[in-house]
């Protein structure tokens, strides 16, 4: 089968999408991976056909933290900017995503970005959603996006999941109308698309463990937790030598980065991991990002930089790895099998800080706006030292990496098509 993958947003969107292209290939498919061009490069190092889906991410996400969107933590601050900057976020992103599925006998789209969905129903052919946290209502967790992960009692629960549904689909559904009326589709329901899939038995695919999040069971059938969908370093990848030999020079170092997120004030950032490995009497790798953090800055012989090294080699060889709490960074960090120390900046990320310090393993977090060196380094100590914290992290990590999520997600896949063939979706 031809199976065109869609996604827009940082690389914790697309690089999960690039390991169940590799997957669905070595399964014998012709797989195109659509996402935003700065990723380009990380399909082209995994053999996987590419398409650009309108402009550059980065500037975005640099725009928010200077904005004060990011860093603040205010969800209300964030979604005023992404209001002021639609057109630069959406701008070309539906007809590019038409362009890349011409030819798609199938279709997996990124389940928040409803493009996907109404470029499937266009060309006829089945598709499924995936997503790397939980937008689907329980009562066994609160909302991941409203709320900051906190449990705010039933009543309130459920008005934040339902906040979040129409949160997600509003912020959507002025663009999904526009293409849909250029395809000449109905335009989708007021509130949203959700009760037209469930009739449909669109699966939905979440690409976590259910190690670190058990399924609900009050989810429809037809949604599924398959287990992370890593993507292991590219064939040709090598570490940088200087890298192996700061490694054999000393005890394992701590990792702190804050993957694609950007940082306001990437000095000060910088400054205060510095003090803070110092403070804790760590060694430490410092992962560049798009934050920028010791780019161009000459750093202690104790501390090593690089602008990103892929997280499934490096974070297993860490006492303990810092980081924001994205979905795919903390899924990597679980997978290595050391402690966590997540400073949450927005989204998602204050929920799985939550999830994994509940876990038991990673101390509490601290959210990015009030981080400060000692703090830090208190942190950096106890996940160093706390050997029942390690031991946790350790099990959940064999456990993690004893599943198969890109497998898992494309048998579910090719079910729900044999399922589909021979009828029409629900109109």
């Amino acid at each position: 089968m031809r199976i065109v993958l869609i996604t827009i947003g940082a690389r914790g969107d697309t690089e999960p999408f690039v390991a169940l292209a590799v997957r669905l290939m070595r399964d014998g498919h012709s797989v195109r991976v659509a996402a935003r061009p700065d990723f380009a490069g990380l399909a082209a190092d995994h053999g996987v056909d590419f398409a650009p889906l309108g402009r550059p991410y980065q500037p975005f996400i640099t725009g928010a933290a200077q904005a004060s969107a990011l860093g603040s933590g205010h969800l209300l601050r964030q979604a005023r900017y992404g209001l002021e900057q639609r057109r630069y976020f959406s701008d070309r992103l539906g007809e590019d995503a038409w362009r890349a599925a011409q030819g798609a006998d199938a279709i997996i789209y990124k389940y928040s970005w409803i493009t996907g969905y109404t470029i499937a129903e266009k060309l006829g052919v089945p598709c499924a959603a995936a997503m790397p946290f939980p937008l689907t209502p329980t009562r066994a967790f609160p909302s991941f996006l409203i709320g900051k992960g906190a449990d705010r009692g039933r009543i309130a629960g459920r008005a934040l999941w339902a906040l979040t549904g129409q949160v997600v689909w509003q912020l959507l559904r002025h663009d999904d109308a526009a293409l849909r009326r250029q395809l000449g589709l109905r335009r989708l329901p007021a509130g949203g698309p959700v009760a037209r899939q469930e009739r449909e038995g669109m699966p939905v695919c979440y690409a976590y463990s259910p190690a670190v999040l058990p399924r609900p069971p009050d989810w429809p059938e037809r949604m599924h937790v398959t287990g992370y969908w890593f993507l292991d370093p590219a064939p040709a990848w090598q570490p940088p030598a200087r890298l192996i030999r700061f490694l054999n020079d000393g005890p394992p170092p701590v990792s702190i980065g804050f993957g694609s997120m950007a940082s306001r004030d990437p000095q000060g950032t910088l400054r205060l991991a510095l003090r803070a490995l110092e403070l804790s009497g760590q060694r430490g790798v410092l992962l560049s990002g798009w934050a920028g953090i010791g780019t161009g800055r000459a750093l202690p012989g104790n501390v090593y930089a690089a602008d990103a090294i892929p997280h499934a080699w490096l974070f297993a060889q860490m006492a303990a790895v810092v980081h924001h709490g994205g979905a795919g960074t903390t899924g990597a960090g679980l997978r290595s099998g050391v402690p966590a120390v997540i400073t949450p900046l927005a989204a998602d990320q204050p929920s799985w800080a939550r999830v994994v310090h509940g876990l038991g393993a990673g101390p509490a977090p601290i959210p990015f706006p009030a981080l400060t060196a000692e703090g830090l380094a208190a942190a950096i100590r106890r996940a160093v030292t706390d050997q029942r914290m390690r031991r946790r992290a350790a099990e959940l990590g064999t456990r993690i990496r004893a599943e198969d999520g890109p497998g898992q997600a494309a048998d579910l896949f090719m079910r729900h098509i044999a399922g589909t063939a021979g009828r029409r979706d629900v109109p």
